[in-house]
């Protein structure tokens, strides 16, 4: 699983792992040289939105549960240390009726 992102379109890298027993993905952004206070993580139960602003231009990851059977939690931790960003968010199973 890798965050809607490429290297063509984003000068500045993301990498996205999903760990099947943990239940949980790990999105990590290299937004260095961004300020933690030009840095927005945005979370719903269907989506993960990340923003870099800029001052030329915005720089917007979204990235989606690991599939379609999936929802994220409320169990979620953004932390900002020395450029990188990590997101780590829970998923469960969608419940079907």
């Amino acid at each position: 699983m890798s965050p809607a992102t490429s290297a063509d379109t984003h000068p500045h890298p993301a990498r996205g792992l999903y760990d099947r027993s943990a239940r949980q993905l790990t999105i990590v952004v290299d937004a260095a040289p961004a300020d933690v206070d030009d840095v927005t993580v945005e979370a719903s139960p269907t989506r993960v939105r990340i923003t870099v602003s800029r001052a030329e231009r915005d720089e917007v990851w979204t990235v989606a549960p690991p599939t379609r059977g999936h929802d994220f939690t409320g169990e979620r931790e953004a932390r900002y240390n020395n450029g990188v960003l990590t997101v780590s968010i829970g998923t469960e199973p969608r419940w079907r009726h």
